[in-house]
């Protein structure tokens, strides 16, 4: 298996040493645009979905047990699908003109670029980071928090010297499988015209020139990601102590109730709901 999946690396490797290696503006730009908008996702995503874990594990949202099983679904919509349904929201005679008709006669600039991509692929991805996030919060043993809060430390003290250090490990495998996710993007970045490595690939197919040094600069940036993720899973595995038969400690929202309710909304909102509108309409 290992073999099957290493070949493709050295059919590149060789290749882009048998053409002449070489970097220039044409390969080197759009790997630090891979770079931009993967780690800018993989940030985004890692405060949303760590976020969405808090309120569905250890808040007491109203629905919690729904909102733990919506907040997973985006992953269902695929990027490329993602993409389209945003383009077409905001095109003429689109779902947002027909439903601002009444008040406003809107004009949308074209939808398009490292913001739109942004959008996109953080609000499908999240989940990534809010599975295991999750997980983790159900296995924390509530009595650490309990102890601290017996001690004298607040609620935010509490959460930042034992919560925090204790999802980081789950925080950071599951932001580097999102890095990883969106380096290897294409729909989204090809519908979206954001000119990533894959999209140079793809585009330059014939000039091996080309392709074969972004082959190569994506190939490698995916290897880095793989290896770091797989160090920070292991990581997370060996710090965390499983509480059996003990329910993860809860918190009360009291007057957040409402903005967490809101924010919840929002992000199933923009990454299931939203594209189900469009698709429908």
């Amino acid at each position: 298996i290992g073999l099957v999946f290493v070949t493709p690396l050295v059919v590149i490797v060789v290749r882009a040493f048998a053409v002449g290696l070489r970097f220039d503006a044409r390969t080197l730009a759009p790997a630090g645009r891979s770079l931009l908008l993967a780690g800018s996702v993989a940030l985004a995503t890692a405060v949303v979905g760590a976020g969405c874990a808090w309120l569905a594990v250890r808040s007491d949202l109203p629905g919690r047990r729904w909102w733990a099983v919506l907040f997973a679904l985006p992953l269902a919509v695929p990027s490329y699908i993602g993409a389209f349904c945003l383009r077409a929201a905001f095109a003429t005679g689109g779902l947002v003109e027909r439903v601002l008709a009444p008040f406003a006669a809107p004009q949308f600039p074209r939808i398009e670029g490292f913001w739109a991509a942004f959008a996109v692929l953080t609000v499908l991805t999240y989940p990534y980071v809010y599975l295991p996030v999750a997980a983790r919060l159900r296995r924390m043993p509530p009595s650490h928090e309990e102890s601290a809060r017996l001690l004298g430390s607040g609620p935010l003290a509490t959460f930042g010297r034992i919560v925090v250090p204790q999802i980081t490990g789950s925080v950071v495998a599951g932001a580097l499988l999102v890095f990883l996710y969106v380096l290897s993007d294409f729909g989204a970045v090809q519908l979206l015209r954001y000119d990533t490595l894959t999209r140079v690939i793809f585009a330059n197919q014939l000039d091996r020139h080309v392709a074969l040094p972004a082959a190569l600069q994506l190939s490698v940036l995916a290897l880095v990601v793989v290896i770091a993720e797989r160090l920070a899973s292991r990581a997370a595995r060996s710090g965390a102590r499983a509480a059996h038969g003990v329910a993860p400690l809860g918190v009360p929202l009291r007057r957040w109730r409402v903005p967490a309710l809101a924010s919840a909304t929002t992000v199933v909102g923009l990454g299931l709901f939203a594209p189900l509108a469009v698709l429908l309409y």
